[in-house]
């Protein structure tokens, strides 16, 4: 398992729902949440394989939401 801390710019229940089929329908997702609260409107996402995060935040990019690693 696999787990991906992004921040995003996603701030609107319309641009969640753009992203959730997206999410909800990729096999190897076993998990997300999205913390619209916080500053940095953290998404976490939990892979059930040994996903890039690249390929994550192109999935998201894809679907016009900015994304990038969190730093820790």
């Amino acid at each position: 398992m696999k787990l991906f801390i992004l921040k995003t710019n996603i701030r609107t229940e319309r641009q969640l729902r753009k992203i959730k089929p997206v999410l909800q329908q990729n096999n190897d997702i076993t998990r997300w949440s999205i913390d619209l609260e916080d500053v940095d409107k953290v998404l976490k996402v939990e892979t059930k394989m040994d996903s890039q995060e690249v390929e994550m935040i192109e999935l998201l990019r894809s679907k016009g939401i900015n994304c990038e690693e969190l730093p820790d």
